[in-house]
């Protein structure tokens, strides 16, 4: 398959932003192993530290969602000479590709992903859950990152390789 050069580039990019946050997150897993999965009274008694290592956690995995979805997938399909034409197209042309298993898990995550996007001290066991089911969750998405840069080896893109700290 030939691909279009200059979506070519701006696709290495942004996989370097999704890569630098990939390894990032995989820093941060390793960091919480002892502290996730959470109750509403581990949140609640939380010291600092584990509070500044909760919210890399979160801000990592908003930051890789966005980013794969916002722009390393569209910037593939465009590499591709492919136009996508909304966010449901784009999801569903990277799952035929195997990089994702379901669309719709796809937008599970970003269900979690805004659900402790913001810090109501009212609404902690929301934060609880949406922190928990990210854990949970934390290693498929990094699993789509690797997906990507499997396809794209396939292409015969060369990407930077996620530097895992979790594995």
């Amino acid at each position: 398959m030939t691909l279009n050069t200059s979506y070519l580039k701006m696709l290495v990019q942004n996989w370097s932003q999704a890569c630098r946050t990939a390894t990032r997150l995989s820093v941060s897993v390793v960091r919480l192993k002892a502290d996730l999965p959470l109750t509403a009274e581990d949140l609640h008694s939380a010291d600092e530290d584990l509070m500044e290592k909760l919210d890399a956690f979160r801000v990592r995995y908003g930051d890789l969602q966005d980013c794969l979805g916002g722009k390393v997938f569209r910037s593939l399909l465009l590499a591709e000479d492919e136009e996508p034409v909304s966010m449901a197209d784009i999801l569903n042309r990277i799952e035929k590709r195997g990089i994702l298993n379901s669309a719709d898990q796809w937008r599970q995550w970003r269900e979690i992903r805004n659900a402790f996007a913001h810090d109501y001290p009212e609404a902690e066991a929301e934060r609880v859950s949406a922190l928990n089911m990210a854990w949970q969750n934390t290693p498929l998405l990094l699993q789509v990152a690797e997906n990507v840069h499997r396809y794209c080896d396939q292409q015969g893109v060369e990407l930077t390789e996620i530097e895992r700290a979790d594995i």
